[in-house]
């Protein structure tokens, strides 16, 4: 798969990510963008949350703090035929206050099921490439 190619897929996933956090679906985040060992940890949490049951109150947790979330793709890198990685920013819109950018490194996985985030971490701020 071409870098081209594989940023049109990924960016689809985070359109999906986009579409289901405005919809306030923490469950279908977990179910189309995590696998079963997906971890996921941020500045300023000490938990390494894994497992379905803690990625989906995670999602909910931030899912229901907002109004809705974009993000997008600042840098892409393969690792392979099925692995890559994102540097992600994310606009966040909170229910009560203004808008806030985080960022996100995205470890990526091609499974059976489509490309998957196999881990995460994130901090506040934007990248500025």
């Amino acid at each position: 798969m071409t870098t081209a190619a594989l940023n049109l897929a990924l960016q689809a996933r985070l359109d999906l990510l986009q579409t289901l956090w405005a919809l306030g679906d923490a469950a279908g985040i977990v179910a189309e963008l995590y696998t079963e060992r997906t971890e996921i940890t941020g500045a300023g949490n000490d938990a390494l949350f894994q497992g379905p049951a803690a990625l989906q109150a995670l999602m909910t947790e931030m899912v229901e703090g907002s109004r809705g979330a974009s993000i997008r793709i600042d840098r892409l890198r393969t690792l392979g035929e099925c692995a890559a990685y994102t540097w992600v920013t994310w606009h966040v819109l909170p229910v009560q206050g203004e808008a806030f950018a985080m960022k996100s490194l995205f470890v990526w996985q091609l499974t059976e099921a489509g490309w998957r985030i196999v881990a995460d971490m994130y901090a506040e701020g934007q990248i500025n490439l």
